[in-house]
């Protein structure tokens, strides 16, 4: 097998290390696999979760993964997986995990395409731990701020904004880390986006949000599932705006609605003791 310079750097410059480290010295090795391709902060939520928990992250392939955690990637873990599974959700397909421990999923949907027994599956994307990993305190500076997804960056109806919208509303770029784009959200008293997670960190620090769909990007009901799996969890109904770029910010604003922060707050502490639990039992073994 051939790897690219970039993988050879990446695995010698930071793999081995944190290797190293979490086995030898830490003792709290976790492998772990997110999607680290883009640099999608939605898909790199794990290890800033995993390292708040007191664990030493390590990416691997789903294979072999002690844990999957977040991100919609059941569709290609593989079925004798023996891991943990944790807030993760999926395309709309039938999930047969018989060796897997599954402690929670990200909605009813994904819950729904689970086979055998799931009374004890808890729902939430592990996204609405965000507040636990991120606790500081952020001034608002902004009355509005717009996540497109990534897909949505240069389209027609984000450059109508950008040319119309003054500079009180912020434009929230995703292909940055987690902690840079999480410190922008909770600088802004509302939000809209295209991006489940820009969604899921608003929901999760408590800040009124409303998804907008560009549908030359995301043109049919199968790219809504996800945000329909992740609202089931919440008791909510999946609204979303058809964006056209002629919105205006108080259009937007006015959209945006206050999900049930008791609720909201249950599942957080649902998944934190999940958390707590399994770090536990890695930072136990030797």
């Amino acid at each position: 097998m051939r790897y690219s310079l970039n993988e050879f750097l990446y695995y010698f410059g930071c793999r081995l290390p944190l290797i190293i480290k979490g086995r030898y010295i830490t003792h709290n090795l976790i492998r772990v696999h997110w999607g680290r391709g883009l640099n999608n902060f939605g898909d790199c939520l794990q290890p800033d979760i995993l390292k708040h928990y007191g664990l030493t992250p390590v990416y691997v392939s789903q294979k072999d993964a002690d844990i999957i955690l977040a991100g919609s990637i059941l569709q290609w873990v593989p079925t004798d997986f023996t891991g943990y599974i944790i807030g993760t959700g999926g395309d709309n397909f039938k999930y047969n995990f018989p060796k897997a421990k599954i402690l929670a999923v990200r909605g009813r949907l994904t819950l729904s395409n689970i086979s055998g027994c799931v009374e004890n599956i808890k729902l939430g994307d592990p996204g609405l731990l965000m507040p636990y990993v991120f606790p500081e305190k952020k001034e608002v500076k902004y009355k509005l701020g717009v996540i497109p997804h990534f897909v949505d960056k240069d389209s027609d109806i984000i450059l109508n904004w950008r040319k119309r919208f003054g500079s009180d509303v912020l434009f929230i770029d995703v292909l940055r880390s987690p902690k840079q784009v999480i410190a922008e959200i909770k600088q802004c008293a509302s939000i809209v986006s295209s991006s489940l997670h820009g969604l899921i960190i608003a929901d999760a620090f408590h800040i009124p949000n409303m998804r907008f769909v560009n549908r030359q990007t995301m043109p049919t009901s199968f790219y809504d599932y996800k945000f329909d799996d992740y609202y089931s969890s919440l008791n909510c109904k999946s609204l979303f705006i058809e964006a056209n770029g002629q919105e205006t910010v108080v259009d937007l604003i006015k959209s945006a609605t206050l999900k049930p922060i008791d609720h909201i707050r249950s599942i957080q502490a649902d998944l934190d003791h999940i958390m707590i639990e399994v770090a536990n039992k890695f930072r136990m073994k030797k």
